[in-house]
């Protein structure tokens, strides 16, 4: 009996922490499907200066975020959870008063600050709460999520632009973020490491949670070869298409000349395939590591492969909004491209649960997210400058970030390499 309450429990926090995790996601991609909107609104220089906000809201977002894990280290999660939730709530509401390019730069900044806890504290969460072996299936459902609350962010700004002010959706936002923080308050934490407790053979192995970021445990990271490969791939992966899905309502608006309830459609039936692909690459790489220690990682090498070999065939086309055929073509080849990337968060997200002890991983997603959220501030920046480059379009820019992509699939090489030796002495206690 106690069991299964223990269970039920963990299921309900669980869910609090997923629902938590789709509407923050929408806070850094509600405002870049009005970009020409906000152009003209707050008179700006031009749509480029909406990247320049973005970028900076995810520099400052993921900046904060290690201070969030240092404090997670010492105070309990939960309450810092809420802390932050009703921080970015409070600054997000006040976004819609904003007059100028400064005050808009101002209350997103603040707003991130907050929003800079929700990823690395939620793994942290996760990890305590799902056994080993379905850490993969758990990671693909919480990237899926993310992947719906991005695209959340960007269906209310697509869809509710052409017929209120560009306040609205953000208000919406706002509204969710402080009902997310009456529901934390019902969030069971749970003990630190307990997982990993209860996955040991013997029970007389000692496991040190004081969870402090200390020098020794940079050290110990260090030695880590896989890991610091993982960090450096999701940094350099991110700065390739870390921007793609920011600016695709606005690139089809800008470049195709759809209306933006027509470019919304095509952005929930393009990154929509993402909701399934990550929860089954996460259910796929499970399985295959049972038989293979780089088994999810091969998996993420053809995610790669495949994802951006169609993305650079897609943004090599030209269209208008009457080529239906071209379009069509284009939307479906995007569609696997998307499809495939979707693979590769899960993925490598429950590789670096496993390939480190349970004393360091609030450190590692901590590093983890901070890697790949400032690989996506740097990629806002590249496609921001590829835009005036080329003369106000996007769809150059998107190519250059797609072979981008594809180029660091040799970053996998000498991960693929230290993997199985890490996570023979992570089993064996050497680290």
């Amino acid at each position: 009996m106690y069991f299964n309450l223990v269970i039920l429990t963990k299921n309900y926090s669980t869910k609090i922490l997923i629902l938590l995790i789709f509407f923050s996601s929408a806070l850094f991609s509600i405002i870049t499907p009005m970009a020409r909107e906000l152009t003209l609104a707050l008179s700006l220089g031009s749509e480029e200066q909406i990247a320049v906000i973005n970028s900076m809201f995810l520099m400052v977002a993921a900046f904060s975020s290690l201070i969030w894990a240092v404090l997670a280290d010492k105070f309990q999660r939960k309450s810092l959870l809420i802390v932050a939730t009703i921080e970015w709530s409070i600054f997000t509401l006040l976004t819609i008063f904003a007059t100028d390019f400064y005050s808009l730069l101002i209350f997103q900044l603040f707003t991130a600050i907050g929003f800079g806890a929700a990823l690395p504290l939620t793994f942290s969460l996760i990890v305590d709460l799902v056994d080993a072996e379905n850490r993969g299936r758990k990671f693909g459902v919480l990237s899926a999520v993310y992947v719906l609350g991005n695209g959340l962010g960007q269906m209310l700004s697509g869809f509710l632009i052409d017929f209120y002010t560009w306040q609205v959706p953000i208000f919406i936002i706002s509204i969710s973020g402080f009902f997310c923080t009456g529901l934390l308050f019902l969030l069971i934490e749970p003990v630190r490491g307990a997982m990993d407790k209860l996955n040991k053979a013997s029970g007389d192995i000692d496991i040190d949670l004081s969870y402090k970021i200390k020098i020794k445990d940079l050290q110990k990271i260090w030695r880590i070869k896989s890991t610091i490969g993982l960090l450096i791939f999701n940094f350099v992966m991110f700065i390739s298409i870390g921007a793609i899905s920011s600016f695709f309502i606005s690139m089809l608006k800008n470049d195709f000349m759809l209306s933006s309830s027509l470019a919304t459609i095509f952005l929930i039936l393009v990154f929509s395939s993402q909701v399934v692909s990550g929860p089954l690459f996460g259910k796929m790489g499970d399985k295959k590591r049972q038989t293979d220690k780089n088994g999810r990682m091969k998996i993420v090498l053809i995610c790669l492969i495949g994802g951006s070999s169609l993305y650079i065939i897609a943004y090599s086309l030209t269209f208008i909004s009457t080529d239906f055929i071209v379009a069509f073509i284009f939307i479906a080849i995007v569609y696997i491209g998307a499809f495939l990337f979707g693979g590769i968060d899960p993925l490598t997200q429950a590789t670096l649960g496993e390939t480190n002890p349970p004393q360091i991983r609030s450190t590692i997603y901590s590093l983890n997210y901070l890697a790949y959220t400032f690989g996506r501030s740097i990629s806002l920046l590249i496609l921001g400058q590829l835009f005036l480059h080329f003369n106000n379009q996007y769809s150059p820019g998107y190519l250059i970030l797609s072979i981008m992509a594809l180029s660091c699939s040799l970053l996998l090489i000498p991960i693929l390499k230290y993997l199985p030796k890490d996570i023979e002495k992570i089993s064996a206690g050497e680290i």
